[in-house]
């Protein structure tokens, strides 16, 4: 059985991911064209295909970390109120490195957005 949300390596600029039920959904840019290609496949046949211009795909990069963020600081916020002394210090020095990380993506993104 496949793992739930597994990344199989594919040729460069493209990757696969699968999900519990065997579906695929691959990326692959095509930069040359200025999109990124976003396919569904289940098992081996394409069902369906979006292209992603490379502004909206940087959208989507920023959305997506912003989720992670979000999900990331509300992780470290249950172990903090968990965990007191040394530990919960060391929690919230790696919650801060974490933001530091998420917030320079963000800035990365955002300037691929910037005309």
């Amino acid at each position: 059985m496949v793992a739930l949300a597994e990344v199989v390596d594919l040729p460069a600029g493209r990757v696969l991911f699968v999900d519990e039920q065997g579906r695929g959904l691959r990326a692959t840019w095509h930069l040359d064209r200025g999109f990124v290609n976003l396919s569904v496949w289940r098992g081996d046949r394409c069902s369906e295909t979006f292209r992603l211009n490379l502004g909206d795909a940087a959208r989507l990069v920023a959305f997506l970390v912003d989720g992670l963020s979000e999900a990331t600081a509300e992780l470290f916020r249950a172990v903090t109120a968990e965990r007191q002394g040394a530990e919960t210090r060391q929690t919230i020095r790696q919650a801060d490195s974490l933001k530091r990380g998420v917030r320079a993506a963000r800035q990365r993104v955002a300037s691929w957005l910037a005309p």
